[in-house]
């Protein structure tokens, strides 16, 4: 098989054809089989208490990918069970070691990696996205196959339809009239796949939902936020607070990624998320200050972005950090860290 010229960094190689054991170089995802056998294990333990747990990095800091080797099951229970003999600086050692013979196994041509393209159909979502949203704030998640390929997946699964039904919505501050969960009523087959949709309150509630799962098992979810943009009377015209997105993207974020690791048999997927029609919209931070209200800096852009390819290692509550942190970043604040030890939203604030 002739070798296609591109460039690939390890880390992103590790979730594809270099999916092999660190230390006795199994292959972990069979060619022929669905079955995953891989473990992403924690060289500095997730938890203080398990092994080799006793270190400075933080709770974030051990679940980044320099803290993560790939291992099979037989080698992972040894190297726990074990943490005197295999130290945090010997793991590293080994790993270090397995992505030098990763990136040989590529530059001789003896890994092949299928060329990665969505970025066609990513151009028609968007295009899509923006003509349905009209002139009101969505947040927009999807979850995308890095390669595209037609009926993947059996959109009316029952299982698939089951997990579909017991999605969430956010509940919004001063809008309990919204159902907790979606009205698997409104879920019906379309030319893409299944769809379930509300948008009867969109005129004069200025919300509702939209949901979809593709035959290509791209899914996404769609939430109005026009509601809570013009809800808030106390304060300057077209705003959004801070914890309103946190709390709609969390939950779109959580819904998609229970698809995702119940029905989608992939390894890494593309998150892609947005915001929309936000130009000279501002983001109150939730605090207030001696002289008002702290707000961030007006939006020029009509859109907000992020993109992130993210891997089955990586813990829900990492995903969701990184996405509330960036949109955070857009609107001129910043936060250390998204959530706090009772699992509420912490606050951003500005720079000083």
């Amino acid at each position: 098989m002739e070798k296609e010229e591109m460039s690939i960094d390890v880390k992103t190689l590790w979730g594809r054809s270099g999916n092999r054991c660190a230390f006795c170089k199994i292959e972990l995802t069979p060619i022929g089989s669905k079955s995953t056998l891989g473990e992403m294990a924690h060289i500095v333990a997730k938890s203080p208490k398990g092994p080799r747990g006793q270190s400075n990095l933080t709770s974030e800091q051990r679940d980044e990918y320099s803290n993560l080797i790939l291992l099979c099951p037989t080698d992972h229970t040894l190297i726990d069970s074990n943490p005197e003999e295999w130290t945090v600086e010997k793991l590293k050692q080994i790993k270090a070691e397995h992505e030098h013979w990763v990136s040989s196994q590529l530059e001789n041509g003896r890994i092949y990696i299928n060329k990665i393209d969505n970025s066609t159909f990513m151009k028609v979502r968007e295009e899509e996205w923006i003509n349905f949203v009209g002139n009101y704030v969505w947040s927009i998640v999807s979850l995308t196959p890095l390669n595209i390929s037609n009926d993947s997946i059996d959109p009316l699964n029952p299982d698939l339809l089951k997990s579909i039904h017991t999605l969430k919505l956010p509940q919004f501050y001063g809008y309990t009239s919204i159902s907790d969960n979606i009205n698997k009523f409104h879920t019906k087959p379309n030319e893409y796949g299944v769809i379930n949709e509300e948008l009867r309150h969109i005129e004069q509630y200025k919300f509702g939902h939209k949901i979809q799962v593709f035959r290509n098992a791209h899914c996404e979810f769609m939430i109005c936020l026009e509601g809570v943009a013009s809800s808030a009377n106390t304060l300057p015209s077209r705003v959004l607070t801070y914890e309103d997105i946190a709390l709609s993207f969390t939950t779109q974020i959580n819904g998609l990624i229970n698809i995702w690791t119940k029905h989608l048999e992939l390894n890494d997927i593309l998150l892609t998320t947005l915001i929309t029609n936000v130009t000279n919209t501002n983001l109150y931070s939730g605090r207030k200050t001696w002289n008002g209200y702290e707000f961030g800096f007006p939006i020029t852009s009509q859109v907000l972005k992020y993109n992130k390819n993210i891997n089955r290692y990586e813990t829900l509550e990492s995903v969701q950090e990184s996405v509330i942190k960036r949109f955070v970043n857009y609107f001129g604040l910043n936060i250390d860290r998204v959530f706090g030890e009772d699992g509420k939203f912490n606050q951003p604030s500005k720079l000083y």
